[in-house]
């Protein structure tokens, strides 16, 4: 009998194996190291361990990020797998929540839902960030962002693509940690020597690999014999490998892989409950007493119950006493209270390990200030700046490639050591009761500042308003606020 995976738990038995959580082997999460590309790639040893890397990868790193991603789409991998009942004729439900997918998307918005701000630092060239809001717009970068930190979220890692399109466009995607895995060198900076890139088509890997100046593409093998037959190779110019890895933390730890244990309970209470009601409608019926009396025979008991009729007649005792029949089913008792405490106790310990708050908390409430908030949520404040450190890192290293290319091919010259990046955490803000404070403490508020931040218009849309009333032209319009809107255009 297989083990359900090599990373999980398992018992080869003549009975049936009852499955309740999984683990995960060091080598599931085990980042890959070697002392050069060229070491890797043209020696004999190297090779050798390369294969290896590749096969580790497929046997225990995907399926350790395939179960990620099944709980992040709810399709939660203990609750499916294995005996959860070791009788057949019992209800065998299977309720799955969403609990990944929820605390992912939840830390996902929080801290990268709103744009991420790119500057300069103070003397630093200030023309370069229309060069980078160009880059931004070809790529749509904000969207790739968040499904980048949502594939950390998910993964404990996400990563980034670099290449120029066939206009000559700075182009930047997302890849699949599904399909991708990252070699670093042996020093204490731990560089990325190497971007192994493995899609699956038709049952065979196509394999990429990224180094520092070139792509080498292999003749497509199965996953279960790899061979490392080269089919062409192109050189590139960005020094480095075009490839950015995203760190969620310094485990590399997706957001509720810690709570997958939590999260099966949870799913097991919930499935014993809906297993119980089940189970409580086809309860076992026990006639006791004098069964002589009442003919109880299995044909007919079967005869009764198909009449939905129980008829139970007393007879009398050889000493002439009066004899006695019952019926009734049993069942598990079933502690409603216990157990209702137990789920709800499983659900505030998965809030509180992955440090998402239940905004279903009495705490939680529309009278609740900004500020108050924040201290309800200082644990999700404390993975944010985790976060947003390591975000940091790869959105320099983005901008570093990009630097790279333009370097070597006279495009408009980016310094990333000098960008600064600044996030903006999805919060709602109590502005107007900050406003309010404000005037009432002697300050002075514009216009511009009042309209801009009105649910209902902004400065521009409402002083153009205001001047086409007053019978200004479309040209005058134009001088004195600086175009409309789109909504007003």
């Amino acid at each position: 009998m297989d083990k359900v995976n090599e990373f999980e738990h398992g018992i080869d038995t003549t009975t049936k194996a009852r499955f309740d959580s999984l683990y995960f082997r060091t080598i599931a999460n085990e980042q890959f190291r070697y002392v050069s590309s060229d070491a890797l790639l043209d020696t004999a040893n190297g090779k050798k361990a390369f294969r290896d890397m590749i096969d580790t990868f497929f046997t225990s790193q995907q399926k350790r990020l395939k179960v990620l991603s099944s709980y992040a789409k709810g399709d939660n991998y203990s609750i499916l797998n294995g005996h959860r009942r070791l009788d057949n004729e019992k209800a065998d439900y299977r309720v799955r929540h969403k609990w990944g997918g929820y605390i992912s998307s939840f830390a996902t918005s929080y801290v990268i839902g709103n744009a991420v701000s790119v500057g300069v630092l103070e003397g630093a060239d200030e023309k370069q960030l229309k060069t980078i809001q160009e880059i931004e717009w070809n790529n749509d970068i904000n969207a790739l962002n968040g499904d980048l930190a949502l594939d950390a979220s998910i993964f404990g890692r996400a990563f980034e693509y670099h290449f120029r399109d066939k206009d000559g466009a700075d182009r930047v995607v997302s890849i699949s940690p599904l399909e991708m895995f990252v070699i670093r060198d042996l020093t204490v900076e731990q560089n990325i020597i190497c971007a192994v890139h493995l899609p699956v088509f038709a049952d065979k890997v196509n394999m990429t690999v990224y180094t520092k100046d070139q792509v080498i593409t292999f003749k497509p093998f199965s996953s279960g014999s790899v061979k490392l037959a080269v089919d062409t190779i192109t050189k590139h110019e960005y020094k480095d490998v075009p490839v950015v890895e995203w760190w969620n933390n310094r485990y590399r730890m997706g957001d509720f892989e810690s709570e997958i244990p939590l999260i099966d309970a949870y799913d097991a209470g919930q499935s014993d409950t809906a297993n119980y009601m089940s189970d409580l409608n086809d309860a076992m019926l026990v006639i006791k007493g004098d069964l002589d009396a009442i003919g109880a025979s299995a044909e007919s008991v079967a005869k009764m119950k198909d009449a939905n009729t129980l008829l139970l007649q007393t007879g009398i005792s050889a000493n002439g006493q009066q004899t006695s029949a019952d019926a009734g089913y049993i069942y598990k008792q079933y502690d409603v209270n216990g157990t209702e405490a137990y789920k709800n106790r499983l659900a505030n310990d998965i809030h509180r390990f992955s440090r998402i708050p239940n905004l279903e908390d009495d705490r939680f409430n529309a009278t609740s200030s900004g500020i108050a908030l924040l201290y309800k949520m200082i644990g999700l404040e404390q993975v944010r700046k985790d976060k947003e450190t390591f975000f940091t890192k790869a959105l320099r290293r983005r901008y570093e490639l990009i630097s790279n290319i333009h370097k070597a091919i006279n495009k408009p010259l980016i310094e990333a050591s000098k960008l600064t990046f600044t996030f903006h955490p999805n919060i709602p803000q109590d502005v107007w009761n900050e406003i309010k404070a404000y005037i009432e403490a002697g300050g002075v508020v514009s216009q511009e500042t009042l309209m801009n931040n009105a649910s209902f218009t902004d400065y521009k849309t409402e002083q153009s308003r205001i001047l086409k009333e007053t019978g200004a032209s479309d040209h005058e319009i134009m001088q004195l606020v600086g175009g409309m809107n789109e909504q007003e255009s």
